[in-house]
């Protein structure tokens, strides 16, 4: 069986469209999501729409909940109007807010695999690639493999009571490179292979496009892409 696992896609449409053409190329089982579909992107809407058609599995992530207008976890209140202010701009629907909010924390498959956006506690937090030892504490006796996003750097670390951690890297907005990234499970009998893939897309024209809509949203995509 063969899994193929993305997420923070960040309303990044071209993108998106470039994984997607990626993944069926490789002729996985299922498709997982893992979460901050819309936040900080040009192309939030359609980027809901095309999980949602698919009907990938998803998790919830962070910026799932704040891109509904609910800041939790903001703290001082300058962000928090700020945080507001953002959300609104994306002009998500009703439906879309529900599903969003609605989607679970997290999502198993076979093999003793699990997915989740941060933590299998909260959707907010999430270690480094090169956190100690104790910020990964939390994804022990989960799962063998525990998959994650939020911190839009592809990586593997093996704990020291034998869990797997994997992230998956980003869709949209990628921290560790430019282009985007993606993780493939195969399970051969009992056992999981992780492997991650990168795929280029057309960023420039993305970039581009960004530019040509303006409003806050795509501003702070091209601050996420380092482009302002």
């Amino acid at each position: 069986m063969r899994i193929a696992i993305l997420s923070d896609i960040h309303g990044n449409l071209p993108a998106l469209e470039a994984v997607t053409q990626d993944i069926d190329g490789q002729s996985p089982d299922e498709v997982w999501c893992g979460g901050d579909v819309a936040w900080a992107g040009p192309w939030a809407a359609e980027c809901i729409a095309r999980v949602r058609e698919a009907g990938w599995p998803s998790v919830r992530g962070n910026t799932d909940v704040w891109v509904t207008g609910d800041p939790q976890t903001v703290e001082s209140p300058e962000a928090r109007r700020e945080t507001e202010t953002l959300a609104a701009a994306h002009g998500l629907s009703d439906e879309d807010a529900r599903w969003l909010l609605n989607l679970p924390l997290g999502h198993s498959g076979p093999g003793s695999l699990l997915l989740v956006h941060g933590t299998p506690e909260s959707p907010f937090d999430a270690p480094m690639p090169d956190a100690p030892p104790a910020e990964f504490q939390p994804y022990e006796g989960h799962a063998g493999v525990v998959v994650y996003g939020h911190v839009h750097r592809a990586f593997l670390r093996r704990l020291a009571g034998g869990t797997i951690v994997c992230n998956t890297g980003s869709v949209g907005l990628p921290m560790d490179g430019d282009t985007a990234s993606y993780l493939l499970v195969d399970q051969l009998g009992p056992d999981l292979t992780l492997r991650h893939r990168r795929v280029t897309y057309d960023r420039e024209g993305a970039v581009q496009e960004a530019r040509r809509l303006g409003g806050p949203v795509a501003e702070r995509f091209l601050e996420g892409l380092g482009e302002l």
